[in-house]
């Protein structure tokens, strides 16, 4: 089993796709709840993190998480399955 500790999560979208709109929220509590129920394996989506920050739009999610020590950057849209466990790094 891994030690997961989430650092920063955020939830959200732009309203309509306005860039003045902005509606995301903190979902670093939920992410660590998801997490340790389910050994790493989350499903991104409003029944998991919460309340609907932006209703009728498509959400993205961004979280800073260290898995056993070693600190990784995780990012999807919702809907979208993250096995927090493995991950691989960007090209550059």
């Amino acid at each position: 089993m891994s030690n997961f500790a989430v650092k920063f999560a955020t939830y959200g979208a732009l309203s309509g796709g306005n860039e003045n709109q902005t509606q995301a929220v903190n979902v670093a509590v939920q992410l660590q709840k998801a997490l340790d129920a389910n050994d790493g394996i989350v499903n991104i989506s409003n029944a998991t993190l919460g309340p609907d920050p932006s209703k009728g739009n498509k959400k993205h999610f961004g979280a800073l998480v260290t898995v056993n020590g070693a600190d990784h950057y995780f990012a999807c849209e919702e809907g979208q399955t993250i096995d927090f466990y493995h991950s691989i790094p960007p090209t550059n």
